[in-house]
């Protein structure tokens, strides 16, 4: 079973009804829930969650609170980004010229074994993601 590492682009679209990726993003989302299918996540994603959500909304405490609902979800594995993870982290970011955070999301990938799901499109081309529609056409059959 394929473990996911699910980008914050894809969590903070499903949370954002006027998001114009909104619908894919909570598709994909339920498939992977209705499939109990594990996620692996960094500790950084929580961060990442709650402040993007937070602008987004313009409200703090709805921020915090969505990102504390998501994850919740017991499909979730935190992974922490002790040195070992980090390490990682700068070898594949500088690999694959990423940003920081999502060198962090493609280190956790490499670490599971995961296939990273992001509406990113530096990770998608550099990293290998696909979008949440690509893995819910692909996953249609099942």
């Amino acid at each position: 079973m394929t473990v996911l590492v699910v980008d914050a682009s894809v969590w903070v679209s499903a949370a954002d009804a006027t998001d114009a990726f909104s619908e894919p993003s909570r598709t994909f989302l339920s498939r992977v829930a209705r499939r109990a299918l594990p996620i692996a996540l960094p500790d950084l994603a929580e961060l990442e969650f709650a402040c993007a959500l937070a602008r987004r909304l313009g409200d703090a405490e709805r921020g915090k609170d969505l990102a504390a609902q998501m994850l919740r979800s017991p499909l979730i594995a935190v992974h922490s980004l002790d040195a070992s993870l980090l390490r990682r982290a700068v070898e594949v970011g500088t690999r694959k010229l990423l940003r920081a955070g999502d060198a962090v999301y493609a280190a956790v990938a490499e670490l599971t074994g995961g296939e990273v799901v992001s509406w990113d499109r530096e990770l998608i081309q550099r990293a290998g993601a696909v979008t949440p529609r690509e893995w819910t056409e692909e996953q249609a059959p099942q």
